[in-house]
């Protein structure tokens, strides 16, 4: 019997044959559970209060300020020449596509009119280019490269653009046109005409296709390419790669792993091929005991794999591919920990490389840092100053997603119309009979409320995170026992308020920075929150040549510390005077406890990234030679311990409150 029926689909004035497989042809999804569509979840107190700041800053003007990198590539086919004498569309491609996947997340997630129509103009225009073929990218000219890896890599971020574009609006001639150019991939990057660095992602927009139609050529394909990359990778990003335990520093650009130890699980959903998932499952864990911060951010040592350190800087672009990786997988797998994933990155790393208004971010940051200037990276020279638009804007668009892509991520549903609570921030949820409205101060409180409505016999589930020493739950103020079942979630059913109390105790943290400089430093985590000694900063604008020239009220920074200054006639003596002025020349005692550690409950009026809202009082020593007085950059300290001097009080604040901080804390020499 012939498994095949055709239908005719008209996309402008061509008429195309595409081929789905029966309906009555099952093809299950074995995900867990699916994120919600685009607007069901809309972000609520210094959530919302962080998207419209976005809108005001970067997030709504990007586009004018580097049209050549964001605006035209898809539309007008363009990309900046300074890229270099090589076929550069692909980057263009990618800055592009990353950028409007990030203003379509922010438009429906804020539910903001002006965002939305700047969406579907770049919608249109983009899929207005299509080819006759059904090539959708920005590989257009004669002697174009078709087979660069950037063309495959590129054209999948603008996918994801065009995908959360269907999703929210239901548009079909928005997903007819990436599935056309799916098609488009599956014939002409057949075979070993493929790549292995990040053109792999090209899967991820091919399987969402496949689960809609069921064209058995989209699985193959991704398939076809996951095996390909066992042959041929020479960056350690085949699914037999991540199943090797052991993590190889320098084996791959660091964001580009964050992508790529996905698509094994997301090829999973398609297969129900259990090594694929664990592949997925060991590549992240191995990543997060070598590679990733305390505050979540994975580093980037000239950009590729590193070890955990205090100076160890991290690139924005991680960030962002990271938390989609933890929102795909606790969808896929259903385990509550990647909601703690998220809300560890986007709770302390994102925020504390970010200008509280949304105007600026740091390419690159660190745990401990003292500069912020076109000097002071560790990298490259410019990549720690405060920029809305860099050279190459990679990082700058990806600040923009990461926080809307977060909200995105909060809930899930399964085929059951059950709901997960996956991270917590203050939203509301609509879908099918739920409307739930989550009133709540998390992370700076660890205390939720949510007003639930609902339909049928459906469950909510709510997440318990793994740092929690217990909770306490109250439906319509009774305590009801909850049990946490194997994936972390309680289950509530019935509507009504609920109330969730998760018990907190400061943690201190001997941090394992093993392979690098091995000085195992402190820190000092209370829930969610990582907590840094914050350095007073000068902002010092300054306008550097740029491909299109800044306008005044998009400066760049130099960010500097404040310290007292001495009083002193003589020269040098006086540059000598100043290391004991330096307020970041501190350490801790190396067996503190928990009871040496204060907790204060701050204010929470205004805004929870500019005044805070909770603080940890700390005992701590001045360590005066800690630092060289003339120093530019952020060094590791000498030796494994502090010389110190007397007693002093620390007052930390969280990580995201900051931009020049102290977060590893070295041991004093007592």
């Amino acid at each position: 019997m012939n498994n095949e029926y055709s239908i005719i689909v008209c996309i402008a004035n061509n008429t195309l044959i595409v081929k789905f497989r029966k309906d009555n042809v099952m093809i299950r999804n074995f995900s867990k559970c699916e994120t919600l569509p685009l607007g069901s979840i809309r972000a609520q107190g210094f959530l919302k209060a962080q998207l419209e700041r976005s809108k005001n800053g970067m997030g709504g003007h990007l586009p004018e300020i580097e049209p050549g990198m964001i605006a035209n590539p898809f539309i007008h086919k363009t990309y900046v020449k300074q890229w270099g004498e090589g076929d550069q569309s692909g980057w263009g491609a990618e800055i592009s596509g990353n950028y409007y996947a990030g203003l379509i997340q922010l438009a429906f997630t804020l539910d903001d009119d002006e965002l939305k129509a700047m969406a579907e103009n770049w919608v249109n225009g983009f899929i207005k280019n299509q080819r006759e073929d059904g090539y959708l990218g920005t590989y257009f000219e004669p002697e174009a490269l078709i087979h660069d890896d950037y063309n495959a890599w590129g054209t999948a971020c603008g996918m994801r653009a065009l995908l959360f574009y269907y999703q929210a609006t239901g548009r079909e001639d928005v997903f007819n046109a990436v599935y056309r150019c799916m098609l488009w991939f599956t014939e002409n990057w057949a075979g070993d005409k493929k790549t292995c660095y990040a053109g792999e992602l090209i899967i991820e927009p091919m399987i969402t296709c496949y689960h809609k139609t069921k064209d058995e050529r989209l699985l193959q394909f991704a398939k076809d390419y996951t095996e390909y990359l066992v042959e041929h990778t020479i960056f350690r990003n085949s699914y037999k790669d991540f199943l090797d335990p052991k993590l190889h520093y320098n084996c791959n650009h660091t964001a580009a792993y964050g992508q790529a130890v996905r698509l094994p699980a997301i090829l999973y959903t398609a297969t129900d091929d259990e090594k694929l998932l664990h592949s997925s499952e060991i590549g992240i864990e191995k990543m997060r005991e070598k590679g990733v911060q305390l505050t979540g951010a994975p580093v980037s040592v000239t950009e590729y794999v590193g070890p955990i350190g205090p100076v160890q800087e991290s690139e924005f672009c991680s960030f962002t591919f990271f938390n989609i990786t933890y929102i795909f997988m606790n969808a896929i797998t259903g385990k509550s920990m990647y909601g703690d994933y998220m809300e560890e990155l986007v709770y302390n790393a994102v925020q504390g490389a970010k200008k509280k208004d949304e105007r600026a971010i740091a390419y690159l940051t660190a745990p401990n840092q003292i500069f912020a200037t076109q000097n002071s990276s560790n990298t490259y020279h410019n990549m720690q100053v405060y920029s809305p638009c860099f050279p190459v804007s990679c990082c700058p668009v990806n600040s923009v997603a990461v926080v809307p892509e977060f909200i995105r991520g909060i809930a899930m549903t399964d085929n059951k119309d059950n709901l997960y609570i996956c991270a917590y921030g203050p939203c509301s949820i609509k879908y099918k009979g739920w409307d739930i409205e989550e009133k709540t101060m998390y992370p700076f409180r660890n205390d939720i409320t949510l007003e639930v409505k609902s339909t049928g016999s459906s469950s909510l589930f709510c997440k318990i995170p793994q740092w929690a020493k217990g909770y306490t739950v109250l439906v319509n103020g009774k305590t009801i026992e909850a049990e946490k079942n194997d994936n972390g979630y309680i289950r509530i059913n019935g509507a009504g308020i609920i109330q969730l109390s998760f018990h907190t105790e400061v943690e201190v943290i001997s941090v394992n920075d093993s392979d690098c400089a091995n000085k195992r430093p402190l820190a000092f985590r209370y829930g969610a929150l990582l907590f840094s000694l914050k350095i007073e900063a000068s902002w010092n604008k300054f306008y550097p040549n740029t491909e299109t020239p800044l306008a005044s009220e998009w400066p760049w920074f130099n960010v500097e510390p404040v310290y007292p200054k001495v009083e002193c006639i003589d020269a040098h003596e006086r540059l000598g005077m100043r290391r004991d002025k330096f307020p970041w020349s501190v350490a801790v005692k190396e067996d503190i406890s928990v009871k040496d550690v204060k907790v204060e409950l701050c204010n929470t009026d205004g805004y929870p990234w500019d005044e805070p809202f909770i603080k940890l009082h700390v005992s701590g020593y001045k360590a005066p030679l800690l630092n060289a007085p003339y120093a530019q950059r952020t060094f590791d300290p000498f030796g494994d311990k502090a010389e110190v001097t007397e007693s002093t009080e620390l007052t930390l604040v969280p990580y995201g409150m900051t931009n020049l901080r102290i977060t590893y804390f070295l041991r004093a020499d007592v």
